[in-house]
């Protein structure tokens, strides 16, 4: 075997045991030997992609599409990078070269359904996902994809077969579990809901949005100690979590716990001063405070008009 080959077979196998420092030197040393290896290019390039190197690893990308213009997964390698820096066109553009040069390439069908999402194009993104699910039946990202468009549009029973399938292929992965939480939510099953949040969150204790979700279910069977503590969960582990801190104070506003309830929502204002359900929410329990100045100002900045007086309020 010459030294090119063993130098490249030593970085694979640094690179499997995710010894990636040493797999970066071994690819670049396979570079100084032969520039125009595609495969050492494509796979520095992930190197540079898992520690955040995003153009260096661009870079690469396009010497491994460079030296080898059919090389599928640096196509699809580049429009991940183009995905992460939100330049959808020319993400876009990728991903149909890579299935271009393999139309059978599952994960570009998938990558491109996500980008034509992000740009509105709701069907061909539609598409996009069934072409990938038709290329590997048992691609959970396809199936979980797809179910969020079928939500979107409003079909929930799709929507519902969709994340189901997910949980067949994938019973740990928490996302589909929180997504069919919220169809069965939306088809007001709130108890079946109540249990996906709860799967979802043995899956991955630290999902703050499934954390959130159960918390509003809680709300609506009103336990508002529970919804409460599934807020607080929620904000413990993404302190900058918009809805979870508006979720809390209305729970403490229905445990008529009126100065922590102003705490959450002002917290709100501190992250998104602009939320209108948030101020008008503010408003009224500076209100329920006997604040009333203050409380009228932030419902007229909700509203943009007072149409009551101070006196048109009693204060129980």
């Amino acid at each position: 075997m010459s030294i090119l080959k063993e130098t490249f077979k030593l970085a694979i196998k640094n690179h499997q045991e995710s010894k990636t420092n040493i797999a970066a030197n071994l690819y670049k040393q396979v570079l100084k030997i032969n520039p125009n290896y595609t495969l050492a290019h494509n796979n520095l390039g992930i190197i540079f992609k898992q520690s955040d190197q995003i153009n260096k690893a661009k870079d690469c990308f396009e010497k491994a599409i460079k030296t080898n213009p059919n090389y599928t997964l640096a196509h699809n390698n580049l429009g991940n990078i183009f995905k992460e820096l939100r330049e959808h066109q020319k993400a876009k553009d990728c991903f149909e070269k890579a299935i271009k040069t393999n139309p059978n390439y599952a994960d570009a069908h998938n990558n491109l359904g996500i980008i034509l999402k992000q740009l509105d194009q709701i069907q061909k993104a539609k598409n996009c996902f069934e072409k990938a699910i038709e290329t590997n039946p048992n691609y959970a990202d396809a199936h979980n994809n797809l179910g969020i468009i079928f939500e979107e549009l409003g079909e929930y029973q799709k929507a519902k077969n969709c994340f189901e399938n997910v949980i067949k292929i994938n019973p740990n992965l928490a996302d589909a579990h929180n997504n069919l939480g919220i169809i069965f939510k939306q088809l007001d099953q709130i108890h079946k809901a109540k249990n996906c949040y709860e799967k979802a969150i043995k899956a991955n204790p630290n999902y703050a949005v499934a954390h959130n979700n159960l918390g509003i279910i809680f709300k609506e069977l009103g336990d508002h100690q529970k919804a409460k503590n599934c807020f607080e969960k929620a904000i413990t582990i993404n302190p900058n979590y918009v809805n979870a801190y508006y979720n809390l104070g209305a729970s403490q506003d229905k445990l008529k716990k009126f100065k922590e309830a102003t705490s959450a929502y002002k917290k709100v204002l501190d992250l998104d001063p602009l939320n209108k359900k948030n101020l008008l929410a503010y408003g009224k329990i500076m209100l329920k405070l006997n604040s009333h100045k203050i409380g009228l100002e932030y419902i007229q900045k909700s509203t943009g008009v007072i149409k009551f007086k101070p006196t048109y309020y009693k204060i129980i």
